[in-house]
Parts: structure tokens; C-alpha cells; sequence
């Protein structure tokens, strides 16, 4: 009885989200980004779950805050996050061009040039912060990329999804995770800049580093195969400056250390990476996905000693 139910409620949600797409389609831009911040601040306050989610990983990000600023900060983290949705839908009727001229501001831009001339392709390491959807369309405008991605739950989803991110946002492919190395490597071997989203806990393929002063599991997957292929590893954020509008921040390349011993080389990588993406979380906290269970996986340690 489950089942049926669950694919009941999956095309509820989907022919729903069809219909609020159509409708956003023809609204002015501004009515768009306030409805989406609507939009992001209902869900918050309905969905008790998500909302719990998103305290507890403020309260372990920042102990020192108190209540009142973890619940303001956690419902603006949800408001971009609606904003951020409903603006990525209505550039559904923009040209490539339009969509990509959204970032107004370019800090780093140098460092993923610097790395791309080395002829091994580029690994843009980011986060799920600002708009990374914007990010990977900044990105394929100016060199050829494609982008490593998660399959979602409902197919008719990801087919939109990647839909719009090919001919939109101009990637060249969308790569699966977890059925993804082929596709990179021949990406990398074609030169090619590849987005990768590096601050989840997938409970797959991964070491533990700090993240907030907490050991969090983080997918190593990315640093391997930069290890193998020497191709770089250049951090690159897309956020929301405090005018509203978009910026991108490119970082110096992370070097992987060479010692020897290629996993204590890996678990240093990831350690950057994170500690780059911890920088900028700190910098714009209510533009980062906090309903994230980033500390869900626990060391070996802390499960023996509970």
C-alpha cells in the first residue's frame, strides 16, 4: 500500500511544481524573487521536519548564538533558498547570455584561467551556497564544462533539470554521481571545467575532516581523481552580495600534497577544500543549505564510545 501512495504523492508534487513553473514563466522578475522569499519562509514554518534540521546544524555550526538569532538566521537561510528557486525558474524564458550576466561582479576569474592553461581540466570545487546553479552557467560560458550531479528522486525532475542546465546554462554533459568516472575523465582529458559540490555527507567515498570544529564525512571522490590525472582543484563560489545581486569569488588552485602516502595526501585535500567552503559558509550563512545533515555520519570513534 506504500508504494502506490508514495507514487501518488511524487506526481502530486511534480504536476504541482509543472504548474507553479508555467505560472512564475510570466511574472515580473521582482514579483518572482519576493514570492520565491514567500515561498521559502512558509515552508520553514510549515515543514517541521526540515525546520528541526535546520536549527540543529546552526546550533553546531554556532553555539555561541542564542535562540533568537539561530530562528531569524535559519529562516533567511530558507527564504534565499526560495529565492534562489523561483529566480533558476523563471530563467527558463532567458537566453544564456541573460542568465550568466546575473553575476555583476568577478573576483578570481585568474585562478581557474591559470589552471585551465595547464591543459589537464579544472575541477570549479564548490558548495551548495548563493546560486551554484548560476555558477555552472558563469562557468560554461567561458570554456567548455560540465558539471557532476546527483540523481533525483523523481526522473521527470531530472530530466528538467538537466534539461535546462544544458541548454541554458550551457554544460556540455551532466555527469551522475556514483556512475560518474568515465564521464570525468574524459571530461578532464577534453580540458574541460567540471562543478563539483564538495560539502555533503553522502555516506559514500569520502574521509572525515573538520567542518565548524566537527569531524564531518566528505566525499574524497573528487580529490582522487585529481590526484591520478593532475587535473586542479580551484574553489569557486557564486553568491549574493549585499545589494542582491550575484558575485563570483574564485580562489587560488588547492594543491594536493605529495608525501607518499596518497591517503593522508587525500584526507589533507579535503581538508582544504572544506576549510575554503567553511570560510565562505561563515561569510554568507543564511545563503547555505543548513537542512542538510552535514554531520550525520559519525567517526568510528564517537560510535564505539556511544
Amino acid at each position: 500500500m506504500a508504494r502506490p501512495l508514495q507514487k501518488l504523492k511524487n506526481h502530486v508534487i511534480y504536476y504541482s511544481a509543472r504548474v507553479l513553473m508555467a505560472f512564475l514563466l510570466f511574472l515580473p522578475y521582482s514579483w518572482v524573487s519576493s514570492l520565491g522569499r514567500l515561498f521559502g519562509g512558509l515552508v520553514f514554518n510549515l515543514a517541521g521536519g526540515e525546520r528541526r534540521k535546520t536549527l540543529e546544524s546552526l546550533r553546531t555550526a554556532f553555539p555561541d548564538l542564542g535562540d533568537a538569532d539561530i530562528l531569524r538566521l535559519a529562516e533567511t537561510a530558507w527564504k534565499n533558498l526560495g529565492r534562489n528557486l523561483f529566480e533558476v525558474v523563471h530563467w527558463r524564458g532567458w537566453s544564456r547570455e541573460r542568465i550568466a550576466a546575473q553575476a555583476v561582479r568577478v573576483e578570481g576569474w585568474d585562478n581557474v584561467e591559470k589552471a585551465l592553461a595547464r591543459g589537464k581540466g579544472v575541477f570549479l570545487v564548490t558548495g551548495h551556497l548563493g546560486n551554484w546553479e548560476l555558477l555552472g552557467g558563469f562557468m560554461s560560458l567561458r570554456h567548455k564544462s560540465s558539471a557532476v550531479a546527483q540523481q533525483l528522486y523523481d526522473p521527470r525532475f531530472d530530466e528538467i533539470i538537466n534539461r535546462f542546465r544544458v541548454e541554458k546554462l550551457g554544460a556540455s554533459a551532466m555527469i551522475k554521481r556514483g556512475m560518474a568516472l568515465r564521464g570525468i575523465l574524459e571530461a578532464l582529458k577534453d580540458n574541460q571545467s567540471i562543478l563539483a559540490l564538495c560539502d555533503q555527507d553522502t555516506g559514500q567515498d569520502g574521509v572525515f575532516v573538520p567542518f565548524f570544529g566537527r569531524m564531518a564525512w566528505t566525499q574524497s571522490g573528487v580529490m582522487r581523481i585529481a590526484q591520478k590525472t593532475g587535473a586542479a582543484l580551484v574553489p569557486a563560489f557564486m553568491v549574493r552580495g549585499a545589494d542582491g545581486r550575484f558575485e563570483v569569488h574564485a580562489e587560488k588552485e588547492i594543491e594536493i600534497p605529495r608525501t607518499g602516502d596518497k591517503e593522508r595526501d587525500i584526507v589533507q585535500a579535503a581538508r582544504s577544500v572544506t576549510e575554503v567552503i567553511e570560510k565562505y559558509v561563515r561569510a554568507y550563512p543564511d545563503q547555505w543549505v543548513w537542512m542538510h545533515q552535514r554531520w550525520k555520519t559519525r567517526p568510528p570513534e564517537e560510535r564505539k564510545a556511544s
